[in-house]
């Protein structure tokens, strides 16, 4: 508010800003000079470097995806200040794939210059201060709402990004990009477009096979579960409270489940994560009261056919489902607007689909029983998931007009649920006949923990005048999802894989 005062201290407030800005970017833009010293670092200097670097470029696709929501003049509804983060970081992502791309149809030695020319007129745009840009709310400002957390939220995020941080699993490291492919991706659904953003995206690091592999292992990780747990947490937001939500998140990552499925394949975490993102994407657009948000749901489609060409099926079931159902109460032509603009999207996919290197075949092969088992292992696994059979009871007695009104006095957003629980429905139905990575790892994991949540949302409304009550019966759930997180063995993995080097010298030198 001071810089719209006439007589404010302008002026320093646009040397503050843009000696900020350019500093961040030169120390960027100097990485050739000293990236030669990081490849004889050892592997955990490396990797927080490498970490670094990728944040750096996901602040670059949020305010990509800030500056589209300006240019075409996007004002929606956000549940909340997390969700206006994810939207412009996985909108910036997408388009930068998109950008990049373009750059990799020329010679590496020419997208190189491509590469660090671009950043060099970002830096020129994004560091010139502009009132505007002073006064509109930093990335990190986007995270105020975390400062509203108390004692025991705050506990069990940290418990949360401990567990993140030591399940990272044992990194392949290949001495060129082919190999990691082959490992990772041996039947080759990533789509090619995927993998020639990664190579521009850390060319940085291209010249040091070892620096270049970590970049690729660490990308999927961070950004894969990043985005997965990110979108959970907003979805939770439309039924759970703050505290809820968190300790949804908790149970995941605190479940065994989640460190063997990424020690099996690092890749799982964008392949089999994808779900969620979908239904986000979907119901947060169609919660958005703006049609221009089609141009999101739309990319987000056309992001699940980069990660898994069989994905493509799961866009035509979209677009039928939203437009006659999830937007039933639109005019016809507000629903057409949002077909329009989700119509970038859907030319994209076709485009990816066809120029693919191989195609999904349908086999209309039902596997019930491997659904059933895939459900069954995950809930023995985890004590804290028992309670899902209680939530599928529950749901059948929201949707039982009888009971219904019974439980009349909790307060819960059914007709989104109804949404959230047709978006799954149908993921299930294209799983079976096509592609069982869609029921398979996070993409199940998360429906199994969404449930859990129904029947402690049903206690804390009942007692919400009984704040110790309420703060025991969230303890003790804590504890359950804790005592059986392996954290241990995750410890061992992550120093398995971190020091490893320096264990091996140190016996050598004895």
């Amino acid at each position: 508010m001071e810089t719209l005062v006439k007589r404010s201290d302008i002026i320093r407030e646009k040397y503050k800003f843009f000696i900020n800005r350019i500093v961040t970017y030169l120390i960027f833009l100097f990485i050739p000079i000293y990236i030669e010293k990081i490849s004889e670092w050892n592997i955990l200097n490396q990797s927080i470097i490498v970490i670094v670097y990728m944040f750096f470029m996901g602040g670059q696709w949020y305010l990509l995806g800030k500056e589209v929501d300006h240019r075409l003049k996007i004002y929606y509804k956000a549940n909340s200040s997390i969700e206006r983060v994810l939207y412009r970081l996985i909108l910036g992502n997408i388009l930068t794939i998109l950008l990049f791309n373009i750059f990799s149809i020329f010679t590496p030695n020419i997208y190189e210059y491509l590469f660090w020319g671009f950043f060099f007129v970002v830096a020129l745009f994004y560091s010139w201060p502009t009132r505007g840009k002073i006064i509109e709310e930093s990335i990190s400002g986007q995270f105020g709402e975390y400062r509203f957390l108390d004692s025991f939220e705050r506990t069990v995020l940290l418990l949360s990004t401990a567990m993140v941080l030591f399940s990272i699993p044992e990194i392949p490291l290949f001495e060129n990009s082919e190999g990691l492919k082959l490992y990772l991706d041996s039947e080759e659904k990533i789509h090619f477009y995927l993998w020639n953003f990664l190579s521009v995206n850390y060319v940085p690091f291209a010249s040091y096979p070892k620096l270049f592999n970590l970049a690729w292992n660490f990308h999927f990780y961070i950004w894969g579960v990043g985005f997965f747990l990110t979108a959970f947490y907003a979805l939770l937001r439309y039924f759970f409270s703050r505290r809820l939500s968190i300790m949804g998140v908790f149970a995941i990552v605190s479940t065994w489940t989640f460190s063997l499925l990424l020690n099996e394949n690092i890749l799982y975490a964008i392949n089999s994560s994808y779900v969620v993102i979908w239904i986000w994407s979907t119901i947060w657009s169609i919660k958005s009261s703006t049609y221009r948000t089609g141009l999101f749901t739309g990319l987000v489609l056309a992001y699940g056919v980069m990660i898994n060409y069989n994905y493509i099926w799961l866009m035509p079931l979209t677009l039928i489902f939203s437009y006659f159902y999830l937007l039933k109460d639109k005019t016809n032509w507000y629903k057409k607007q949002w077909v329009k603009y989700n119509s970038f999207g859907i030319i994209l996919s076709v485009l990816l689909y066809i120029v693919h290197n191989s195609y999904s075949v349908i086999l209309f092969d039902i596997r019930i029983e491997g659904l059933l088992k895939t459900f069954e292992q995950y809930i023995e696994r985890k004590a804290f998931f028992s309670l899902f059979t209680v939530g599928v009871l529950m749901s059948c007695a929201l949707f039982f007009k009888p009971l219904n009104k019974k439980l009349s006095s909790i307060n819960f957003d059914l007709r989104s649920y109804k949404n959230i629980l047709s978006l799954f429905f149908i993921n299930l139905l294209v799983g079976l006949i096509v592609e069982p990575s869609l029921y398979f790892g996070f993409n199940s994991i998360w429906f199994i923990a969404f449930l859990c949540l129904i029947p402690l949302e049903w206690i804390f409304q009942s007692i919400s005048r009984q704040r110790s009550k309420r703060n025991i019966i969230f303890v003790i759930y804590i504890l359950v999802c804790l005592l059986d997180s392996h954290f241990e063995e995750r410890v061992k993995l992550a120093a398995k894989m971190f020091f490893k080097e320096s264990i091996t010298k140190y016996i050598d030198q004895m």
